[in-house]
């Protein structure tokens, strides 16, 4: 398996490409503006990222399922990049509107409890960004579905906290809090009531979401440590050991 680390900030174009894109969209209700901006705001370094990662090892005019499309940031980076995407997402129709006048396709499914209504050996690739951490009640089952629309040799994309981080060791011994990302237990939990979707169940160390993806079947070929600190002291600690970076880029492949 290769272990690699990401560079600090993705470069300067792909960065102003996600943000081209973040005046382009805005979700249909209103009162979910400002959830956009703050959200659009707080994550476009990492969807740059993960938009550098997917071009250094998916080429382009190739199928690609993104599961999680909403807020549409990195589905439409992914459509004006030159692949073949459709989306997945619980609740699309939050941004019917953006869906339609940037030409997407985005299919409504709730993976944790509906099969993918997609036929089998169908992707190249499927992107499972920041998805993971999130699942409560079978990633087993949504995991299998991943694999079987998947075509062989097909690759998955997945990334998630990284609860052996820095951030996450310091949280369980000093504050006897097990999470590296996340919030408090109520405040993940209460998602489930404003967006239909909830927080964080847990984050996982790399050995256990290596561990799970072997067992569904895939091989995991790929891990990128990657995330910063503000601190100069852990940015100096992260240069030394990179696995206490905040988030793991997982790649793997379906067999073929």
């Amino acid at each position: 398996m290769i272990i690699e680390r990401a560079p600090f900030n993705p470069s300067q174009e792909t960065l102003r490409i996600i943000e081209s894109f973040m005046n382009q969209i805005s979700p249909d209700n209103t009162e979910l503006i400002q959830w956009f901006y703050s959200y659009a705001n707080g994550h476009k370094k990492r969807i740059a990222f993960d938009l550098e990662i997917l071009q250094r090892h998916i080429p382009q005019k190739t199928r690609v399922l993104e599961i999680g499309s909403i807020p549409l940031l990195f589905t439409t980076a992914l459509a004006k990049s030159g692949y073949e995407v459709t989306g997945i997402d619980i609740a699309p129709e939050r941004f019917n509107s953006c869906i339609r006048q940037l030409e997407l396709i985005v299919l409504k499914c709730d993976i944790e409890r509906e099969v993918l209504p997609i036929q089998e050996n169908i992707y190249d690739a499927v992107v499972f960004n920041e998805i993971f951490e999130h699942l409560r009640i079978n990633p087993i089952f949504t995991m299998r579905e991943v694999l079987r629309v998947m075509k062989p040799n097909g690759t998955l994309l997945l990334s998630s906290p990284n609860i052996w981080s820095l951030i996450g060791i310091r949280n369980f011994l000093l504050r006897k809090r097990a999470y590296s990302i996340a919030g408090d237990l109520y405040t993940e939990y209460g998602k489930l009531e404003k967006l239909g979707h909830m927080g964080h169940v847990r984050e996982y160390s790399s050995i256990e979401v290596t561990d799970f993806l072997s067992k569904i079947g895939f091989v995991v070929e790929k891990l990128i440590y990657r995330g910063e600190y503000k601190s100069q002291e852990a940015k100096i600690i992260i240069r030394l050991f990179p696995t206490l970076r905040p988030f793991i880029s997982y790649i793997a492949r379906k067999p073929g």
